[in-house]
């Protein structure tokens, strides 16, 4: 079978994620902050919508390279290694889109992102302790940026369900809670950790691409 060499399009894909993510998630704090619900939440629906279909382009390659198992033996395990972390970001960033546009609470999928980037970060530690790739230390910081992503996702939907969406509809509260947070400080640092840690995997994704993509480019399949 040929290899397909698709790395560069993934990792396009990634960074566009990180964007969404962090421009989102900022947006969304700020118009909550100055508790403009409205505006808040219309900002959180575009952006759902943003990577949800990211989301299904990215679920596309990953059912793809599942099924198909495109890149050759002798390279070990690379397809289980890149295409179940692509699989499992899928599910989080098209299930996140669902619910947002159907109104329902978002911190199911939430803890299922923590859990999914517990996994993500297993997989990264095995990968840099076998050698998996050529740049072992490059794919290991990736894979711990955006797994460190998925489980700050957690505390990250419940803002979302209690404090952005929740006021208006109280029905996507996890527990029943007022307008406002109890202790702002504590999610100011919970949702400024996940901000720095958004900048930080697309960080890594792009320094993955100037070592990783660019030489897969240089020698194509």
């Amino acid at each position: 079978m040929t290899f397909i060499d698709d790395l560069t399009l993934v990792l396009d894909l990634l960074i566009l994620v990180t964007v969404a993510v962090f421009y989102t998630a900022f947006c969304v704090w700020v118009e909550a902050r100055r508790k403009d619900t409205e505006r808040a939440v219309s900002h959180l629906q575009a952006g759902a919508g943003m990577l949800g279909l990211l989301g299904v382009g990215i679920g596309i390659i990953a059912v793809w390279g599942e099924l198909t198992w495109p890149i050759p033996p002798s390279f070990g395990g690379y397809d289980l290694f890149f295409f179940d972390a692509l699989f499992l970001l899928a599910v989080i960033l098209v299930g996140f889109g669902m619910l947002v546009w159907r109104g329902l609470p978002t911190h199911f999928v939430g803890i299922i992102s923590a859990v999914a980037g517990s996994g993500i970060i297993y997989y990264g530690a095995r990968g840099y302790l076998v050698g998996l790739t050529t740049e072992p230390l490059e794919t290991l910081l990736m894979y711990l940026a955006f797994g460190g992503v998925a489980i700050l996702a957690y505390p990250a939907t419940l803002y979302v369900d209690w404090f952005v969406v929740g006021p208006t509809n109280a029905r996507v509260s996890p527990l029943p809670s007022g307008a406002t947070p109890d202790y702002p400080w504590l999610w100011r640092v919970l949702i400024g950790l996940f901000l720095v840690v958004i900048v930080l995997a697309g960080i890594a994704a792009v320094i993955y691409g100037f070592t990783a993509a660019w030489a897969h480019l240089a020698a194509p399949p």
